[in-house]
């Protein structure tokens, strides 16, 4: 039972996290641009370091609800690498 639950943990935490960006991405796809799922492969990995980084310093900063900090920053971080890969769809489609 307890793997199943950290199981969907880290799904939603995946899907939190890579849910937008490939939401974006999508969305670049159908609209004829073939440089959208290009750049997936620098800024997923770049989120989940970014996410992670940003979770183990909340943890260990000693503050005061680090699972909200965590949730958080995860769902930040989700945001800009979606606003990261428009911009890097929109500069690929320019060049």
């Amino acid at each position: 039972m307890r793997l199943i639950l950290i199981l969907v943990a880290v799904l939603a935490f995946l899907l939190a996290l890579w849910g937008p960006p490939l939401m974006v991405a999508r969305r670049f796809w159908l609209r004829a641009n073939p440089w959208a799922f290009r750049s997936l492969r620098f800024v997923l990995p770049g989120q989940l370091i970014t996410a992670v980084t940003l979770a183990f310093a909340a943890e260990f900063s000693g503050l005061r609800n680090p699972a909200a900090i965590m949730a958080a920053t995860t769902i930040l971080v989700g945001l800009l690498g979606a606003g990261l890969l428009a911009l890097l769809a929109l500069w690929a489609v320019r060049r």
